[in-house]
């Protein structure tokens, strides 16, 4: 089995807790996974959230580059900035940098007349 970093750990996670109706080993023999290691995740991850899984990962530097400022309040800003960006792309918007180098809000595709 090739090692997963913490955001494949999680996604296994939040896939087996969706579905309420399978066992637990037939999960992980699905998903080729030791049940003695996803058991280990699960209890990172109840503990910390994808820091508990990260903590935990010796190649988390894949995931997180050098200088990633881990605190909860900059989790946070990052948290508020996607949304903020995913809201956006919702409503067809990107901001892009215009000749002056200032951020300006562009629309992706015109709505459609029909």
């Amino acid at each position: 089995m090739a090692h997963l970093n913490p955001l494949e750990k999680e996604f296994l996670i939040r896939q087996f807790k969706q579905n309420g109706r399978i066992k637990l080993s037939d999960f992980c023999d699905l998903h080729n996974v030791s049940n003695t290691a996803f058991r280990k995740w699960l209890k990172q991850y109840e503990e910390g959230g994808i820091e508990g899984l990260a903590r935990a990962d010796a190649e988390i530097k894949e995931v997180l580059p050098e200088g990633i400022d881990r605190t909860e309040e900059a989790y946070k800003r990052e948290i508020l900035r996607l949304r903020i960006e995913n809201e956006r792309l919702k409503k067809n918007y990107a901001v892009q940098m215009n000749e002056a180098g200032e951020p300006e809000y562009v629309r992706l595709k015109q709505k459609s007349l029909k």
